[in-house]
């Protein structure tokens, strides 16, 4: 049992070591709220932290509102309240407000580690899972060839095995082509496509057509279509020789549901930051295993806080096939120093007691 006695805010702003970029944004820094929730219980005071990213092309969040939303909404109303379970903040914070994803998921991550602190165990433990090291693929952002050659370069020089690739931002003709001087390039590196809505039906099918034909070493495509096109999905994957994969469109397990009942979709982009929440993400995954199919584990550009929690349920479900969790590799510094750690492509928990982050560390923030 806990009783939150307190909530702290903190900003910041990281320069990306290079322009992170979609068919939905371009972003050149990577912006944040990292959150301190402390607790009363039994024992003592407990001080958990979480992460807020604001996504305004996919969640709809901003940094003034993720800060409104906590300050003005959450903390009043949830201070001086006492919880059994993280889940039943989770269902409390949800009762207060729909949507503003971020704003939720910060104070749900919170509240996670405190519980994971009182347990004395490390987050994935505290979820049922195993602190393992977690490999990470790593992303290019949309770009020239000549640019996306180079950044290339340096990525697999670093020992990542698998390239998520941004597209939409060109002809279909010349990313296949683009795919094609990667795969010339590093025969041994597979490829994980990521349309962002950029593309109809007809110009998936082209592209699955002439990547089949290059025989492009393809796990799958990501969100081709639109969100609120998802009446075209079906038709789409039974053509398709390639998996699809749905990102946007899947917020939560009725969504998951939906398209995975309507429409034989079979891989799902579970994402913290949409999720709004570890309980509603579990329960993605729950409805993932339930169609047997299967999940990637992702995230938008957040910091080692939010992230380390992504590794812990990439730890705890056997349902997660791909880990999509670069983030972090993209800062120009640790936020943080404790905590995960950053190993080559490897993803390393900490062993301590929840995060493992200080109370130092969110200070120096």
């Amino acid at each position: 049992m806990i009783i939150v006695s307190d909530i702290k805010l903190k900003k910041y702003t990281v320069q990306l070591k290079r322009p992170f970029v979609t068919n939905l944004h371009w972003q050149d820094n990577a912006e944040g709220i990292v959150i301190a929730v402390s607790a009363k219980t039994e024992t003592g005071i407990f001080t958990g932290y979480g992460e807020a990213v604001p996504s305004l092309k996919v969640t709809g969040d901003t940094l003034t509102s993720i800060v409104a939303v906590i300050n003005d909404i959450v903390k009043p109303a949830i201070v001086n309240q006492t919880f059994q379970t993280p889940a039943e903040v989770d269902e409390f914070i949800h009762g207060l407000i729909v949507f503003n994803s971020a704003a939720r998921l910060a104070v749900s991550e919170a509240v996670y580690d405190i519980f994971a602190r009182i347990a004395d165990l490390p987050i994935a433990e505290y979820l049922g899972g195993t602190s393992q090291p977690v490999v990470t693929d790593y992303t290019l952002s949309i770009s020239q060839k000549n640019q996306m050659l180079q950044d290339a370069d340096d990525i697999v020089s670093r020992g990542f095995s698998a390239l998520k690739i941004k597209v939409g931002g060109d002809t279909i003709v010349n990313e296949i082509d683009k795919i094609a001087q990667l795969n010339h390039r590093y025969q041994k590196i597979h490829f994980r496509i990521d349309a962002n809505q950029a593309w109809t039906v007809a110009q998936t099918m082209q592209f699955i057509e002439m990547a089949l034909t290059k025989e492009l070493p393809i796990d799958f495509i990501e969100q081709p279509l639109k969100v609120g096109f998802e009446h075209h999905l079906k038709a789409l994957v039974v053509k398709s020789k390639i998996p699809i994969m749905l990102d946007e469109s899947v917020f939560n397990h009725h969504q998951a549901f939906q398209y995975m009942h309507e429409t034989a979709v079979r891989l799902i982009n579970v994402k913290l930051e949409k999720a709004g929440s570890i309980t509603e993400a579990q329960k993605i995954f729950q409805t993932v295993n339930d169609f047997n199919g299967q999940a990637m584990i992702g995230c938008m550009i957040a910091s080692k806080i939010g992230i380390a929690f992504a590794v812990a349920l990439a730890n705890t479900n056997t349902t997660v096939k791909y880990v999509d969790l670069d983030a972090p590799f993209m800062f120009n510094y640790d936020l943080v120093p404790d905590g995960l750690r950053l190993d080559q492509t490897q993803l390393i928990p900490s062993n301590q007691s929840g995060l493992g982050i200080a109370q130092r560390s969110f200070d120096d923030i």
